[in-house]
């Protein structure tokens, strides 16, 4: 698989989602579109989205609710491409979503695999690999959130995990979930006390070889603002995609406002 191959996966599913042509993507301009919950969407979608960008860094695509159309046409139209993502924007565009009880929730950063790029792993970490029924082993160990759901039953759930151990002692977990049937997302989490020894990395490009060994592509979300979580997979052989903004509903966003908080 290469990177133009995966980049290709990785646009076909982004436009499945927000129900537009991988060719939205490529092109200078912004488009507008009517959201609609297509088969083959991400398994986190589960009803049609209210708004949603997508930027690859050329074509900008909104994806929309009827009711709101005329106003993000007009708004692309004052403000193109990554503009759409500054603060001042997001302000303007929050105040017109709470009209409709709805409000910015996600704002993030894709990495995708990089398959020319050599990643240097700390050898003395034992690797051991998870799947199916047997990661439900590793839920009685509550540390690693980022990494795991904690659910390998749902539709959307845990299907791989890499673990890995020093000296006997499990430091760091790499997971990944069956977001759609072409793409898994990885999430790792390393314990405080082994961070800075090349844990990360080394668990990350472990996960990404056996998901692309299994046929699929691997990708990595992360907000803007974790610097570490950007750095390990840089680090780790990743390169920035895309990017993506979502609105939701308030009180979604409010519990999981409060979801955070509680979790911290």
């Amino acid at each position: 698989m290469t990177n133009k191959d995966i980049l290709k996966i990785a646009m076909t599913q982004s436009a499945i989602d927000m129900n537009c042509s991988v060719k939205d993507f490529t092109r200078q301009g912004s488009k507008v579109v009517i959201s609609s919950l297509k088969e083959g969407a991400k398994k986190c979608y589960t009803q049609k989205i209210f708004c949603g960008f997508v930027f690859y860094g050329d074509g900008l695509v909104a994806t929309v609710d009827a009711a709101i159309k005329p106003y993000i046409e007009a708004f692309m139209t004052r403000h193109s491409g990554f503009r759409c993502f500054d603060t001042p924007q997001l302000i303007v565009l929050n105040k017109e979503f709470e009209k409709y009880g709805k409000s910015v929730c996600h704002i993030a950063e894709f990495f995708l695999p990089d398959m020319e790029k050599q990643v240097r792993i700390n050898e003395d970490i034992t690797i051991k690999i998870m799947e199916g029924d047997e990661i439900s082993d590793l839920y009685a160990d509550d540390r690693f959130h980022m990494a795991l759901s904690y659910d390998n039953v749902s539709n959307k759930r845990d299907v791989l995990a890499v673990c890995g151990y020093i000296n006997g002692e499990l430091v760091g977990i790499a997971g990944a979930s069956n977001d759609s049937e072409t793409m898994w997302q990885i999430g790792i989490d390393v314990v405080s006390s082994h961070r800075k020894k090349g844990v990360a990395v080394t668990l990350i490009k472990n996960i990404t070889d056996e998901i692309i060994r299994i046929g699929k592509v691997p990708y990595y979300c992360t907000a803007w603002s974790n610097i570490a979580s950007k750095r390990s997979a840089i680090n780790s052989g990743y390169k920035t995609a895309w990017v993506e903004m979502t609105a939701k509903d308030t009180l979604e966003t409010m519990k999981m406002i409060g979801e955070e908080q509680n979790y911290e």
